[in-house]
């Protein structure tokens, strides 16, 4: 027993002070390679890193992101559109809301009869079955979308003359009028197509074409209005405008909620998420783009 304690006293003192079972090759030579430690003689292999952040976060961090431009793609040639251009533009629309009224005088005291109570829409819904009955509600729908167009283009007017005051941006704001009004019966038709409310979408959707037709009877002169007035009466004259429109449209909603008062007690949540998703949410969506843009 003594030999075997001898014989391994003297192998274990002709070992070196490293540990054997060391990676060398994976730790640094020098604790100053890991961050935050002075340098010493030998490193410590369960030394930990301070935390850094990835590269992803120090950019949040930093906040380094390019805000949110929802029209940094619009035209900005300046004020480049006259006001005799515009007056020009605006006799052009006067003129083929004219012509679509004299094609048929009595289909605008029809659309009145309809805009005002349940029986006038009923009749004139009737009268305008066809290609040829529907045809003169067409044409005032037509000078409705450019005077809405129009409208539009005034408002931005008002607020941005000095950027967005050109033709460009004029055909842009009446093409977005017509996307946005003509999206509308496109996705009522499609819910017709898809759902047993055929006939009560075609009562709505001509519904929607009356009060379009006498909006935009409205607002014609008001568009001269808001095109050339000056001083605190041009926004004054907006405001006020923009307040009868919302009348239009909370007298138009009333009116449509009685085409869809039998659906009311068995398919609530359909009418909800059509509410919420076709008539609130455009809305809204439009109003925070504007409000995004004004600031």
């Amino acid at each position: 027993m003594g030999l075997l304690f001898l014989n391994f006293v003297s192998f274990a003192g002709g070992q070196s002070s490293a540990n054997p079972f060391e990676l060398k090759h994976r730790l640094p030579k020098t604790a100053a390679a890991l961050p935050g430690k002075e340098a010493t003689s030998s490193a410590n292999p369960f030394d930990v890193a301070s935390h850094r952040p990835p590269g992803a976060a120090a950019t949040l961090v930093e906040n380094a992101t390019q805000p949110f431009r929802p029209s940094s793609w619009l035209p900005r040639y300046g004020d480049s559109l006259s006001d005799l251009a515009l007056f020009g533009i605006l006799a052009v629309i006067f003129t083929l809301m004219t012509l679509s009224v004299a094609a048929n005088r009595k289909s605008v005291g029809k659309a009145w009869r309809a805009f005002l109570n349940d029986n006038g829409l009923t009749v004139a819904q009737r009268e305008a079955a066809g290609f040829v009955g529907i045809t003169p509600y067409l044409l005032l729908y037509g000078s409705f979308l450019l005077n809405a167009g129009m409208f539009m283009f005034l408002i931005v007017r008002i607020f941005k003359r000095e950027t967005f005051n050109n033709l460009p941006f004029f055909f842009i704001c009446m093409a977005a009028a017509a996307i946005i009004f003509l999206s509308k019966h496109l996705m009522l038709n499609m819910a017709g197509w898809l759902f047993p409310v055929a006939k009560e979408v075609r009562r709505y959707n001509f519904l929607v074409i009356i009060f379009n037709c006498v909006l935009g009877l409205f607002l014609m002169p008001f568009n001269f209005m808001l095109a050339f007035a000056t001083g605190e009466y041009k926004e004054f004259l907006l405001f006020w405008t923009l307040g009868l429109i919302v009348i239009f449209y909370l007298y138009r909603s009333f009116r449509s909620s009685r085409i869809s008062t039998k659906f009311l007690a068995d398919n609530q949540f359909h009418f909800l998420l059509y509410l919420c998703a076709v008539e609130i949410a455009p809305v809204i969506l439009v109003i925070k783009l504007a409000m995004i843009q004004a600031n």
